[in-house]
């Protein structure tokens, strides 16, 4: 069913599509339906970022896709810091593992995720884009560029991924976990364009490595305040 939906409203193409389902079932399989709600909340929210404006987009050839899709290299980036801690999560019963929140882990991977897909997404839109390493003025679309628009709609981006979370795990509204991972999302989308300016701009590093790095660096700043 969730193949065929992403297939329809063309939120994957057809690789991706398939990364992402067997992405779920094993989301699915070493933890639980409540970490699946969160990973199905990330793709919708982060497809509704991409699509936003998407005609404009493409007049200035920065969009995503043909319509938007996502490729399967963009899905395992995107999730394998999330694939790796649900499998601590799934081997939770093993004395030598430490005993940590990997959900709340799992949620500020995604936050720092769809904080730069929204900034990046919708950030484009402002004409006013700055490189963070000199400040320098850029044209929107260049990597580790940042606005005052796209960084107000990546707090936006990383505060859904926490309300979920929170309305997920407590069933109302936590401020100091929604904080958090609002937080750390935030921080999470400035490291990918520190990173972008540096390291994607010389080739060093692909987009989707960037997204990666990015999104293992913010999870693991977060830990002296949870542990």
């Amino acid at each position: 069913m969730l193949f065929v939906i992403s297939q329809m409203f063309r939120v994957f193409d057809r690789r991706g599509a398939i990364a992402a389902l067997l992405i779920g079932l094993f989301i699915s399989f070493v933890a639980n339906f409540t970490w699946l709600i969160l990973l199905l909340v990330f793709a919708i929210s982060s497809h509704l970022a991409t699509r936003a404006w998407f005609n404009y987009k493409k007049t200035i050839k920065v969009q995503e896709g043909q319509s938007g899709e996502r490729g399967y290299t963009n899905v395992m980036y995107a999730a394998l810091i999330g694939i790796f801690i649900a499998s601590f999560q799934g081997l939770g019963d093993l004395s030598f593992l430490p005993s940590l929140p990997y959900f709340l882990l799992f949620a500020i991977s995604f936050s720092v995720v769809n904080a730069d897909t929204f900034a990046s997404e919708i950030g484009v839109l402002d004409k006013k884009v700055y490189l963070i390493t000199t400040f320098k003025r850029v044209t929107p679309g260049t990597n580790g560029g940042i606005s005052l628009l796209g960084t107000s709609v990546s707090v936006l981006g990383a505060f859904i991924i926490g309300l979920t979370y929170s309305l997920l795990t407590y069933g109302t509204f936590n401020y100091y976990p929604v904080l958090l991972i609002t937080a750390f999302g935030f921080v999470g989308n400035v490291i990918d364009s520190l990173l972008g300016a540096l390291f994607e701009n010389r080739r060093i590093l692909s987009k989707g490595q960037v997204n990666l790095f990015a999104a293992v660096f913010g999870t693991v700043l977060s830990l002296p305040l949870i542990l």
